[in-house]
């Protein structure tokens, strides 16, 4: 999971997040945060390295069972999906957890770009007849100054991430 995470569903995304705090893989940690996460919490890569120790601590029992931890029960709720985390038949932690979405082009160069969408990929599609167009309008950096031409790959996606976690006493 470290070297391959999957975020494809909450639980996966759950287990790439544990299988990388079992490894203290700070990068692989970061990786399954989501955007609303990092808003909130002012949590750029190097402010995460600075709070990862307090956050271990925080975690604590989760940590401890990183290698074990096996999902309990999910809860869909409003705000995303609710996945408690148990070892030894003991809920140790809830990871909230929500879709987003996003938009990844590769250049022949291998250079990626890349951004949040703040919609679901069927919201950029329209299907006329027999063509499928994508449709963005170039507002944004990431977009301007791209040369179709050196484009190798397109994604237009949703992944899990991570938008707060929730300790047994809290609920």
């Amino acid at each position: 999971m470290v070297a391959h995470p999957d975020y494809s569903t909450p639980s996966s995304t759950g287990a790439s997040f544990f299988a990388a705090l079992g490894c203290d893989d700070a990068a692989g940690e970061y990786r399954a945060f989501g955007e609303q996460l990092k808003r909130e919490h002012g949590a750029t890569y190097d402010a995460w390295l600075l709070a990862r120790t307090e956050v271990r601590e925080e975690l604590g029992g989760a940590l401890k069972h990183a290698h074990r931890l096996v999902v309990a029960r999910e809860e869909v709720r409003e705000d995303g999906v609710l996945v408690w985390w148990s070892a030894l038949g003991k809920d140790q932690v809830g990871l909230l957890m929500q879709r987003q979405h996003f938009l990844e082009i590769v250049e022949d160069d291998g250079r990626r770009l890349g951004m949040p969408l703040t919609q679901p990929p069927g919201a950029w599609l329209t299907l006329e007849g027999k063509e499928l167009r994508i449709q963005m309008a170039a507002l944004d950096p990431v977009l301007r100054g791209l040369d179709p031409a050196r484009v190798a790959r397109v994604s237009i996606a949703s992944e899990w991430k991570i938008a707060d976690w929730v300790m047994p006493a809290e609920f």
